[in-house]
Parts: C-alpha cells; structure tokens; sequence
C-alpha cells in the first residue's frame, strides 16, 4: 500500500541518503559546476532541521510502501519579484524516488500533494529546478501540465 505523509526529523538520515546518490549523479553529469566531495560533505541534517524548525514555510514529503521509505519531495514557499502575477510560489526541491520504486508514480502522488498542500496555502504557482539531463523528471513534469518559461544558463570563466 503508498502513502504520501509529513516528513518527520527522524528521516534525515534516509534523506541524506538519497540525496548523496542523488547529487553524485548530478555532479558526474555537470563537473563544471558541481563538486562530488563537497556534495557529500555538505550539512544536510542542518538543512533540514531548519526546514522541521519551520513548518509554516517548508514541507518535506515522505511516499511510503507497505510502511518502507520509497521517497520524498522538499518544497518550500517562497517569494519572487512582485512583477510576477503569482509571487507567492511553492518552490519544489530535492526530490528522490528509490530506484526500486520509480515508474510507479511514487513522484506523482508526491507532485501532486505538493500540489494539494499549494493550494491549502492560498499558493496558486508552483516552480521547480531541473537539471537539463533528468529528461524523466522533465517528461513528467510536461505531463502533469508544468511548463518551462525560462531556464538557467551557466558559463564557468576560467
């Protein structure tokens, strides 16, 4: 049975987890801007303490199967430039299914709780980061109707 539920702060240690693989894969797909070592070194258990320490402003959820850890979303709220028509967003952020759990729309149910969790908030735009090679997350994306309208372009001066 999945579930999506509240991240609690005794899942750090899973999330770390994840997100370790997750950003080796991300640091081996663009070396020019991402350090492998200094990933891994990173405070994640800080980071998100501060985000249980502020449940008003950032929401970690947790997909579960038959009661085992199968994945999570972090999203934040946050506000852009008021030129925007929406300027109260929910940022998604450090999303990871388990390899043993994709293609079983683990991501959607946490997407779409986000979602959920957006509109309870009065939130009506929701934003994410994704790199330019996780095509699957992109696809999805396109699926449950988000658009690009803009992307990030980097350049390292040496």
């Amino acid at each position: 049975m999945e579930r999506i539920r509240a991240g609690i702060p005794e899942d750090i240690p899973q999330i770390k987890s994840c997100l370790v693989d997750s950003w080796v894969e991300h640091a081996r797909n663009v070396p020019e801007l991402l350090d492998e070592e200094r990933m891994k070194a990173s405070d994640i258990e800080g980071y998100y303490r501060k985000c249980f320490e502020n449940p008003d402003r950032c929401f970690v959820l947790v997909a579960e199967v038959d009661g085992k850890f199968a994945g999570f979303q972090r999203a934040d709220i946050q506000e852009i430039p008021a030129f925007f028509k929406y300027n109260k967003i929910l940022f998604l952020d450090d999303a990871y299914v388990l390899p043993e759990f994709r293609r079983r729309g683990i991501a959607t149910k946490l997407i779409e709780e986000a979602e959920k969790l957006a509109k309870e908030k009065g939130i009506h735009r929701l934003q994410g980061r994704v790199y330019s090679f996780n095509k699957p997350v992109q696809e999805l994306l396109k699926k449950m109707g988000y658009t690009m309208p803009h992307s990030t372009w980097d350049k390292v001066l040496k």
